[in-house]
């Protein structure tokens, strides 16, 4: 497959308020100090609370913009996004070599627009995160 990136990702998270505009309030915090994020998953648990997951933060203020805005690096989210045309059954292929090599995934998700897909996939570890990118560049470079 021609035209792919696979990038390691730190995802930050933390809790959502169970009432409305929770989120909107957070992401407001966030855009109040220039993030221009590329990944925002957002649910309400059964527990009555919500929780945030956002991604990437690269530069420092990044980071300290996402202090304030009271999140946390996810430490049990060890991520990898990859880049790749948006071709049928992608998601088959990239779930199947995964597995096939031995690795669980904690999360999942894909999105497909004008022609690219982006697909995020938590692990439970560096070294599986690691091992999983080795596993997906021979998939996507063949």
């Amino acid at each position: 497959m021609k035209d792919y990136r696979i990038t390691k990702e730190h995802v930050w998270g933390g809790l959502l308020a169970d009432h409305k505009g929770a989120l909107a309030e957070k992401l407001r915090a966030l855009s109040a100090g220039g993030l221009n994020l590329e990944l925002i998953i957002a649910r309400r648990e059964s527990s009555g609370q919500g929780t945030l997951f956002i991604s990437p933060l690269r530069t420092l203020q990044e980071l300290d913009n996402a202090e304030k805005a009271g999140l946390s690096r996810a430490g049990h989210m060890r991520t990898l996004r990859i880049e790749a045309p948006d071709t049928p059954g992608l998601g088959a292929k990239l779930t199947t070599a995964v597995a096939e090599a031995g690795i669980n995934l904690v999360s999942y998700s894909a999105l497909s627009l004008g022609g690219r897909c982006v697909t995020s996939i938590a692990f439970d570890s560096d070294a599986d995160a690691d091992r999983a990118k080795a596993v997906l560049d021979r998939l996507l470079s063949s």
